[in-house]
C-alpha cells in the first residue's frame, strides 16, 4: 500500500496553509472526476478536496452496515486508500462516487463478514415516528430504544439481505441502480427485496412481537 495515501488522509484536516487552501478554493467547482485526474497527475491536494467532500456520507454508507463510528470511519479510509492505490485504473469517463463508493460498500460487507456472529451492524432509518397512543411494550420504548431493536433485527439476517435493504432504505436506490450494483436484475432485486423484508418482519415479531411490526421497516 502506498504510505503517501496514509499521509494524505491523516493530513486532510490538518493542513490549514495559505497553498492548501489557495488550491482548495481554485478547485472548489470542479467535478469529482477532475478532482481524481488532478490526483493521478500528482496534485494530492486534489485527494484531500475529495476526501473532505465525500467523507461525512461515507461515514454514513459504512455505519448503515457497522454500527460503531470509529470502525466506520475505519471502512471509509480503507476504501479512499483502495482508490488512492489503484487511482490508475479509474476510467475519468465513468462516475468517481460510483466507483468509490461500490468500493466503500464492498469493504463494508468484508469487515462484516469477518466480524460476524454479533455483527454490530447498523440502520437508524428502519423506523418510524410512531405517532400512536398504543400502550405496548414497543410503543412506550423511547425512539433509541426501537432503534437498538432494528439494528438487532437487521443484524439477524444473511448478509445478502442486509445489503439489499440497506441499499433500498439507506440510498434510495432503485431496483435498477440496485441491480447493477450486485451485479443482478431488477426483477431478481424485488425478489430478494420482498424476501428481506418478510425475513426482518418474522425475526421481529419472533424478538418483538407483532405490535406494529409492520412499521419498522
Amino acid at each position: 500500500m502506498d504510505n503517501s495515501a496514509l499521509r494524505l488522509l491523516s493530513d486532510v484536516s490538518d493542513d490549514k496553509s495559505t497553498g492548501v487552501n489557495e488550491a482548495l478554493s481554485q478547485w472548489h467547482d470542479l467535478t469529482d472526476e477532475d478532482l481524481f485526474v488532478l490526483t493521478r497527475e500528482g496534485e494530492r491536494d486534489a485527494f484531500r478536496l475529495l476526501v473532505e467532500r465525500l467523507e461525512g456520507k461515507a461515514v454514513h454508507v459504512a455505519q448503515s452496515y457497522v454500527r460503531s463510528f470509529e470502525i466506520a470511519r475505519e471502512i471509509v479510509q480503507e476504501a479512499f486508500l483502495k482508490v488512492y492505490d489503484t487511482r490508475d485504473r479509474f476510467d475519468p469517463k465513468l462516475s468517481f462516487q460510483a466507483w468509490y463508493f461500490r468500493i466503500l460498500r464492498n469493504h463494508a460487507i468484508d469487515r462484516v463478514r469477518r466480524m460476524a456472529p454479533g455483527t454490530p451492524g447498523s440502520t437508524s432509518e428502519l423506523v418510524g415516528d410512531y405517532e400512536t397512543t398504543s400502550t405496548g411494550p414497543l410503543h412506550q420504548a423511547s425512539r433509541a430504544e426501537r432503534l437498538e431493536m432494528v439494528r438487532a433485527t437487521l443484524e439477524s439476517l444473511p448478509i445478502q439481505s442486509r445489503q439489499v435493504l440497506t441499499l433500498r432504505e439507506f440510498q434510495s436506490m432503485s431496483c435498477a441502480e440496485i441491480g447493477e450494483e450486485i451485479g443482478a436484475t431488477p426483477g431478481t432485486v424485488r425478489w430478494r427485496l420482498h424476501n428481506a423484508r418478510k425475513l426482518f418482519r418474522q425475526q421481529w415479531e419472533r424478538s418483538f412481537g407483532s405490535e406494529s411490526s409492520g412499521d419498522a421497516l
